[in-house]
């Protein structure tokens, strides 16, 4: 017969404690390695047997990089401070889209290349060498030089909580933009909005209805509410810039609001299964339903946005009233397309003449 003995107190090595069997042929060892939950055996004596020191030297890696990980990132680590700025009230007061946008760029681009390293170590060195390796896996300009932009925000919120250390440089604020190939954004023409509202499902209509005649953002146009709507007026309040605006209610986006409003509130848009749908949602929404008109060229919803500029412009509105309702920039770069689409229509009709 055997019997166990009792437990051999821990050896010399940290976790690792020794157990002896008394059998016939004399007394064994057995020994094991505990740490936080992990219970495993040992080859043989970890301070003497080659295979027990190597089995014993995983385990520790391991241990430890558990251990790391349920401590959470280091209080002096970029993904420390990272996190920081996402529970501050400066992050939360952000518009959602602009919350989820810099949270992609964290997750995606930032933290993986500098999430342990010592955010006061970070320099623009550091910075430029990931938005340029954005660039080289084959990203948009636009998209690296987001790398940028949140860095040199992050690293402002940094300071301002006196978190940095005297005199450090913002890493992320002395980095120049790339260039990038600008995109024109064509504006839908009167024929394209007409045939488009001629052959689209009542969804569609509705949602290009809103953004013609309000001016406004995909994002703002799935937020819009019944209760917004008040007599000949549309309240919106912008979720990129959180302004609220008044508009007035065109003639034709009110007969059809009249016509599709139900005793129900909530959003205005729904699609076709009766529930509300997101500014990303809705874009590709009206992508699809573009590519199934035939005739129909590739538009987009900041195309619709132009659009309703030129018609504010050509309906006597000033530059400050159409800039009011649809922003500055936007306003500019409606009429710098507009003209350009006027000035190749004037060509083509000269060289018409002259046929």
């Amino acid at each position: 017969m055997t019997r166990k003995e009792a437990s051999m107190p821990p050896s010399a090595l940290p976790y690792t404690y020794c157990n002896a069997k008394r059998l016939k042929n004399g007394v064994r060892q057995y020994w094991r390695f505990r740490r936080d939950g992990t219970d495993c055996p040992l080859p043989g004596n970890p301070a003497t047997d080659t295979a027990a020191m190597r089995k014993y030297a995983e385990l520790i890696d391991r241990a430890n990089a558990v251990a790391e990980t349920a401590a959470g990132p280091g209080r002096h680590s970029f993904e420390w401070l990272a996190n920081q700025y996402r529970a501050s009230a400066e992050f939360n007061q952000l518009a959602p889209a602009t919350q989820l946008d810099y949270g992609k760029v964290l997750d995606r681009l930032l933290l993986p290349a500098l999430g342990p390293e010592r955010f006061d170590c970070i320099n623009r060195a550091a910075i430029k060498l990931v938005r340029d390796s954005v660039l080289a896996s084959g990203k948009s300009a636009r998209t690296a030089n987001k790398v940028k932009q949140v860095a040199s925000l992050l690293y402002s919120w940094a300071d301002d909580e006196e978190l940095l250390p005297a005199g450090f440089a913002n890493p992320g604020r002395a980095l120049k933009k790339l260039k990038g190939k600008a995109t024109p954004i064509e504006i839908w023409s009167a024929e394209e909005i007409a045939l488009f509202l001629s052959r689209c499902d009542a969804p569609m209509k509705t949602a290009v209805l809103l953004a013609l005649h309000t001016g406004q953002r995909a994002s703002d146009v799935v937020a819009m509410q019944w209760s917004d709507c008040l007599g000949n007026m549309i309240r919106v309040r912008q979720n990129k810039t959180d302004e609220p605006l008044v508009i007035p209610c065109h003639p034709v986006l009110a007969a059809h609001l009249k016509q599709i409003r139900t005793r129900f509130a909530g959003p205005i848009l729904r699609m076709a299964d009766g529930k509300p749908t997101n500014a990303n949602a809705l874009a590709s929404a009206i992508y699809r339903a573009i590519g199934k008109i035939d005739g129909m060229p590739r538009r987009s919803m900041h195309g619709l946005r132009y659009a309703a500029a030129g018609n504010l412009a050509q309906a006597g509105c000033t530059v400050s009233q159409v800039s009011a309702i649809i922003g500055h920039r936007t306003y500019q770069m409606a009429m710098k397309y507009a003209a350009q689409r006027a000035d190749a229509e004037a060509a083509i009709a000269r060289l018409g003449s002259q046929a």
